[in-house]
């Protein structure tokens, strides 16, 4: 059950909190929350083969979190290369023009030939031959023509074989789930050897290293361009009274005013380790001192 008059209460307690300088102003008590989370799915159905993370475990952007059965894809990434390559093979290979090209040639040769013999004494060549060396130079020329269209069309078969092997190499990749982030695995939600469907929830990671600090104001007191991308300070009280600082930024206030007059501003924050522990936490509590000038 939700309590808003009691939530009211508190947010308007923590405004009457509210600590004013001449330079800044402090809001107690924000809430440290995500700036960012994903739940990751899978893309393409088929068994989980590999998990090779686990939960806890900080993974960077591009790091590998599950491999999807990827054998039959392979296979058909293997075929499109072989078809690529007998395609370009194709494209390149001019034999067929430099062979058009030397029996025009030789047509054309014999041509003159005739003509040089019938300018000597007439009839030398009969009239059939004659007709019969000009058609094959004709035909040897139009040989020409075909031999370099079909090698342009070589060439587009090349470019379609090769976007069929990007079709199949991005086939076997969407069976590569990576991660989208820098983040800490929170939740594993399958698991080696299952079977899952396209958008499957796999895991669930979180952004740790950034984090959100959120607190209100009070619109009687401030315009919203006087707080928008100022520096703040968020200090956190840890266990044993260990405190803690961190620098940031306003990044948003929301325009629009809440009930009370209120509106929202949000900093962000770069975490840090201690101990190879991240210091800030989602859920925690801190005190931000928002730099005005």
């Amino acid at each position: 059950m939700r309590y808003p008059l009691l939530a009211g209460c508190l947010w308007l307690f923590s405004l009457s909190l509210v600590v004013q300088a001449a330079d800044t102003v402090t809001l107690p008590d924000c809430l440290i929350s995500l700036a960012d989370e994903v739940k990751v799915p899978a893309q393409e159905p088929g068994v989980l083969m590999k998990i090779p993370v686990r939960d806890g475990q900080q993974v960077a952007k591009g790091d590998l979190l599950a491999q999807i059965d990827d054998i039959v894809p392979r296979a058909q990434q293997n075929v499109a290369l072989y078809k690529l390559k007998v395609a370009e093979k194709e494209a390149t290979d001019d034999i067929n023009i430099r062979f058009s090209k030397a029996g025009a040639a030789v047509a054309e040769a014999d041509c003159l030939q005739d003509a040089e013999a019938n300018a000597k004494i007439p009839g030398t060549v009969q009239q059939t031959t004659v007709r019969q060396h000009l058609l094959e130079q004709r035909k040897m020329e139009l040989s020409i023509e075909k031999a370099q269209k079909d090698l342009d069309v070589a060439g587009l078969q090349a470019k379609v074989s090769q976007a069929e092997l990007e079709a199949a190499t991005a086939n076997v990749q969407r069976r590569r789930i990576v991660s989208p982030l820098d983040a800490v695995v929170v939740e594993l939600s399958s698991h080696e050897g299952e079977w899952v469907q396209a958008g499957d929830p796999i895991m669930r990671l979180i952004r740790i290293d950034l984090l959100r600090v959120e607190g209100l104001l009070n619109v009687k007191n401030f315009r919203f361009s006087e707080i928008q991308d100022r520096a703040v300070q968020v200090v956190v009280t840890l266990a044993h009274g260990q405190r803690e600082a961190f620098p940031g930024k306003i990044v948003f206030v929301k325009p629009l005013v809440q009930a009370g007059g209120t509106f929202l501003v949000r900093a962000e924050v770069q975490n840090r380790r201690q101990d190879g522990v991240w210091i800030l936490c989602p859920g925690l509590s801190a005190d931000m001192t928002i730099q005005l000038k």
